[in-house]
């Protein structure tokens, strides 16, 4: 059980640094300005690609990473996880959602960077930028989930199917952020980068206090 513990607390703390070190690494380009040219050509690439029906579809994808449905979807997992008892489970949990609301909060405070102009925005939005909060929140949440929801799943196959969908969710979630116009590529990119590594973060910090291994 040792073993198991260690190499999956090094699963989460390899994985957690290479998040964050993309993190890093965007925002310093973004500083020095590297990044600005590219961001301004995807979004009018996107812009371009723009229809009704995918405008709708869009709207509802997005509303993934909004803060009504990651608050239920939040309260919703935190009382499936008490029921069955599962108190570090639900310590994670909240620790995943408030650490990753007090994160893009800080970070948008400190980089401050404006929303696109060269798009149209399709809703309505305020703040800052970089990072995507959709993005931030949207990672640290369903990654989380995945991330318990594995502790209970006993085939491997199972966890994978878990996660591939969960990635699937936050590409889809942030691609939306850029076609509405409301975000860059970076601000989306960063965003799930940070959110990723704040939840494996944890992971790895309650591996380490002796959360309850895999059957």
């Amino acid at each position: 059980m040792l073993s198991v513990r260690t190499g999956r607390l090094s699963l989460w703390l390899s994985g957690a640094a290479l998040a964050f070190l993309m993190f890093i690494r965007i925002t310093r380009e973004l500083i020095e300005g590297d990044v600005g040219a590219m961001d301004s050509a995807i979004l009018l690439a996107v812009a371009k690609k723009r229809t009704p029906w995918l405008t709708i579809a869009a709207v509802d994808v997005t509303a993934l990473g909004s803060i009504t449905l990651v608050v239920l979807f939040s309260a919703f997992t935190l009382l499936v996880l008490l029921v069955l008892r599962d108190r570090m489970g639900a310590l994670q949990l909240l620790a995943s959602s408030a650490g990753a609301s007090i994160l893009t909060i800080v970070t948008k405070d400190m980089i401050e960077r404006i929303r696109p102009a060269e798009a149209q925005q399709l809703v309505v939005v305020s703040g800052f930028s970089y990072p995507s909060g959709h993005s931030v929140s949207a990672s640290a949440l369903y990654l989380t989930i995945a991330i318990i929801a594995g502790r209970y799943v006993q085939h491997a196959s199972a966890r994978a199917a878990i996660f591939l969908a969960v990635s699937a969710v936050l590409i889809m979630i942030g691609a939306s952020r850029v076609y509405l116009g409301v975000h860059y590529a970076t601000d989306v990119v960063s965003g799930i980068s940070l959110g990723v590594a704040w939840a494996l973060v944890l992971a790895g910090f309650f591996t380490l206090v002796g959360h309850r291994d895999s059957p």
